[in-house]
């Protein structure tokens, strides 16, 4: 076994490693170590051929485990014995009050075999004398630890004090507490798991900096308290559940006051280079797509480490992929992406075609009677990062979604005031349903209900995904562009660009329920997976607004870089993608 592995076993709470590192040091000066761990009390016995002093060994123990970082750690109860004899001469507690951690704990000897030594037996069968039990009361964790310190004492160093003959340390043997009586009850096994909880609540909030790491910790803690709450009153391990009871939701407090509901949104990277991102989409599996239009001819797509993973250029040969009228080659103009529900697929709508074929003049003040040329939406592999398929849609399609079965793509077209139903096994466009001037976003419920805001108007549509027929949710306010379901399917969310604020919208009842000012034209938005927070980008305020939506108010307003119009959320980290047109993505963590 490796001393790293040991090392992890002890900061895990293992005593027979917490042991093995100490006997690492102490065999070369005669000192053996032996570690158990009973009712919340680490218990070390120390054994020699001579008598050890009693304050340099307990220097020593408070050091060693203090710096082991076992934060859930109040006390230790150190026993001194000389070999052969079956009972201490001295007993003394050692009280952790800090936590100071460094990658070795205790000095190892150089020619120590720590692999052989792993089997030595640390339980307190073999101590020959009761084990007292202590009560210990419970005291306040740091869970801000300074920078780790550097422990360089020399092998035994510290030991060769414990075989003098100090006069400041004279050993008395003293009477030995009386262990308490027992419960006749079975011993429960709950406080045990609770205290490895708390250990590993601990260990993360020593180096926790994202809130998803605050709330890992947190979720520690209350499965901490939850397994002490189920010891008996009756069990022999009640008075330290309790204790440790109340030490434990005060940590929980302090991570919920002041490490959770504390934080806000803070810039973590600002990703620059060759793009102009209209939009920038995460596929729920580490990868964010940035869609950049005709101004680029490519989508870029990025990793969680912030790292360009590849530049997908937008030039097809469309009569590859079955659209044989299309002779030559064409470039299409990314504008938004969705992708499919196992993540496999990405599909990107392009503004407008261009190249043989096409003569690209598509514009944003557009109608049906202009008859723009229809494009296309591209699906790309993620695996491969190549466009593998091409499906003819509508006229400028800017909006797609996918339903959470798969069984249908949808794109809105802006200039043919219409939404294109794509079957993706079918890889061709099923049904076109008309719906008014300038079709924007879209989101699908429960696999039966396309959300479609209209932008032209002041009007959400509703298409039946069953038999395409659509129902309208009325007067939701001036030109309603983007839409975010809440995780339940309770309410529909629309940033309204007309006006500059975002509407709550009740499904059950079909009306706005609230509103909330975020800026001027707040035009894409994404919601937290637990539905807490929309973070709506202002195109024209440059700013980002965090929006609680219990309550739709903005409880942060940050600036950002000129022109946000894309955003985009990772679930598993906690961080908002910002798609900027003047050429760059941030990310911010909260």
């Amino acid at each position: 076994m490796t001393q790293a592995n040991v090392l992890q076993l002890a900061q895990s709470g293992n005593a027979d490693a917490i042991a093995l590192l100490m006997n690492a040091s102490l065999q070369a000066i005669g000192v053996s170590a032996r570690a158990v761990f009973r009712e919340g009390n680490l218990h070390v016995l120390l054994e020699s051929e001579r008598t050890l002093a009693p304050s340099p060994a307990i220097e020593f123990i408070r050091r060693g485990i203090a710096r082991l970082g076992l934060g859930w750690l109040s006390s230790a109860i150190v026993y001194g014995r000389l070999a052969g004899q079956s009972s201490p001469i001295w007993i003394q507690e050692v009280r952790f009050e800090t936590a100071e951690v460094i990658d070795n704990p205790f000095a190892i000897a150089p020619n120590s075999n720590i692999g052989a030594a792993i089997g030595t037996k640390t339980g307190s069968q073999d101590w020959g004398f009761p084990i007292p039990q202590w009560r210990v009361s419970p005291f306040t964790l740091s869970m801000l630890v300074s920078l780790p310190l550097v422990f360089l004492l020399g092998n035994g160093v510290i030991w060769f004090r414990y075989l003098a003959s100090d006069p400041m340390t004279s050993v008395t043997t003293p009477t030995l507490a009386p262990s308490l009586k027992a419960s006749s009850q079975p011993t429960s096994d709950s406080l045990n798991k609770a205290l490895s909880q708390a250990n590993q609540a601990y260990l993360i909030g020593k180096t926790a900096q994202s809130k998803q790491e605050w709330q890992k910790a947190a979720t520690h803690w209350k499965q901490a308290i939850s397994l002490l709450k189920t010891v008996p009153q009756s069990d022999a391990q009640a008075a330290i559940a309790q204790s440790k009871l109340v030490e434990y939701q005060q940590q929980l407090g302090y991570v919920m006051q002041d490490r959770l509901a504390s934080q806000g949104m803070v810039l973590v990277k600002t990703i620059t280079g060759d793009i102009s991102p209209k939009s920038i989409v995460h596929s729920g599996k580490g990868l964010f797509f940035a869609q950049n239009m005709m101004y680029r001819h490519s989508i870029t797509v990025y990793d969680r480490q912030f790292k360009l993973v590849k530049t997908i250029p937008d030039q097809v040969k469309l009569a590859d992929f079955g659209y044989t009228r299309y002779l030559g080659t064409q470039q299409g103009s990314p504008v938004e992406a969705a992708f499919s529900p196992d993540s496999q697929t990405a599909w990107v709508s392009n503004y407008e075609m261009s190249g043989d074929g096409f003569s690209g003049t598509a514009d944003d003040v557009c109608s049906p009677e202009q008859n723009h040329a229809q494009s296309f939406l591209y699906r790309i592999n993620t695996q491969g990062l190549t466009i593998d398929r091409a499906v003819q849609v509508g006229a400028v399609p800017k909006y797609v979604a996918t339903t959470p079965n798969n069984r249908y793509v949808l794109a809105s077209n802006w200039c043919s005031w219409d939404v294109s139903v794509i079957d993706p096994t079918q890889n061709k466009e099923v049904r076109r349903i008309e719906l008014g001037p300038y079709p924007r976003g879209i989101a699908i419920a429960d696999n039966q209900i396309a959300y479609v805001a209209v932008m032209g108007s002041s009007d959400v549509a509703a298409i039946n995904l069953t038999d395409f027929s659509v129902n309208w949710l009325r007067n939701v306010g001036n030109a309603p562009r983007h839409l975010n379901l809440d995780p339940a399917g309770k309410y529909l969310y629309a940033t309204l660009n007309g006006e500059g604020q975002v509407a709550k919208i009740d499904l059950s009842t079909q009306s706005v329920v609230a509103k909330v000012a975020t800026g001027n034209a707040p035009r894409s938005m994404t919601i937290s997976g637990d539905g807490q927070f929309l973070y709506v980008v202002n195109y024209d305020s440059d700013t980002i607004s965090k929006v609680r939506t219990a309550d739709m108010q903005v409880v942060q307003a940050i600036a950002v870089n000129s022109a946000p119009i894309g955003i985009t959320y990772d679930n598993d980290t906690q961080q908002i993608w910002v798609a900027a047109y003047s050429g760059s993505i941030q990310v911010f963590q909260d």
